[in-house]
């Protein structure tokens, strides 16, 4: 007699998890305290072709290519970047539509002469490195380790709301707290639209476009104005208001894709106490051969 012998664990690519889907957030989030470390250095992020450089292009730049390592060592490129099912609902495509039209409406706001066209060209670079790197970690790496664990409505709450966390950390950097409790909410809020983003298309590749042109328009929107101008002040506020409505729609759309890809999960559990059709058959047939069944 031969024992069949024991599977060999698969060790790569390496199955998914909660812990290794948290643990580039965690990691980033480290290193992002540590460099940021009680300092004055926020308001200027961003205002100068050096502080372009030195605090988007490089740093963005390094955390993409290594986050890239460690998608590529994990073997999860195809489960990080691709959705298997695309969302059905057409209307919700509204919400990333309404970003982009907003990114657009911002961009004759922006004072192109203000600064050198090689500004512009780095800024492009950089807030690509950003798009890339957050994108991938967070409706990425992080989707992943999460849906090991969560029901979709869950995951789509989690990563949103781990995503506007994260710019707790602009505390440390100089903005102030009113600043930067707004810019979690904003950034939570963003993450949803994002997340539709992802589920509508089944893949990064938007998500990371809108990011990426989102943070140009807001950048070179702040490098390059003087909001001391009441009537600039008028624009600028007027669609800063408008995007949060817009933002709210983005929430709506990716807690209705969520929750309707959880519906059959819900189904599942709704009716798993009830017995199938056949074996009621089964149930009623021995009843009635029974000697208390017979009249």
């Amino acid at each position: 007699m031969t024992t069949a012998a024991p599977a060999r664990r698969r060790r790569w690519p390496v199955p998914p998890s909660l812990l290794v889907g948290l643990a580039p957030l965690v990691v980033f989030a480290a290193v992002s305290a540590w460099r940021a470390r009680p300092s004055d250095d926020y308001p200027t992020l961003g205002q100068t072709v050096d502080s372009v450089v030195r605090s988007l292009v490089v740093p963005e730049g390094i955390a993409a290519l290594a986050l890239c390592v460690v998608v590529t060592g994990l073997g999860w490129w195809r489960i990080a970047t691709v959705d298997p099912t695309r969302a059905g609902l057409r209307w919700t495509w509204l919400a990333p539509a309404l970003i982009l039209a907003v990114c657009v409406l911002r961009l004759p706001l922006v004072d192109w002469s203000a600064l050198p066209v090689r500004y512009f060209l780095l800024l492009a670079v950089g807030v690509l490195f950003v798009g890339v790197f957050e994108e991938l970690m967070t409706r990425g790496v992080l989707l992943v380790g999460l849906r090991r664990r969560l029901p979709e409505f869950g995951v789509w709450i989690l990563s949103c709301v781990l995503f506007g966390l994260l710019h707790l950390l602009n505390a440390l950097a100089g903005a102030t707290l009113g600043a930067t409790l707004v810019q979690v909410v904003f950034a939570a809020s963003f993450g949803s639209t994002l997340y539709v983003a992802r589920r509508l298309t089944g893949n990064l590749v938007l998500p990371v476009l809108v990011h990426a042109f989102w943070d140009f328009g807001s950048i070179g929107l702040s490098a390059t104005n003087d909001l001391q101008d009441p009537s600039r002040l008028v624009l600028v506020g007027t669609l800063g208001l408008f995007s949060f409505v817009v933002l709210a729609f983005g929430i709506v759309a990716g807690g209705v894709i969520a929750w309707r890809d959880d519906r059959p999960r819900r189904l599942r559990r709704r009716w798993r106490t009830v017995p199938p059709m056949a074996a009621v058959a089964v149930s009623d047939t021995e009843l009635r051969r029974s000697p208390l069944g017979t009249a």
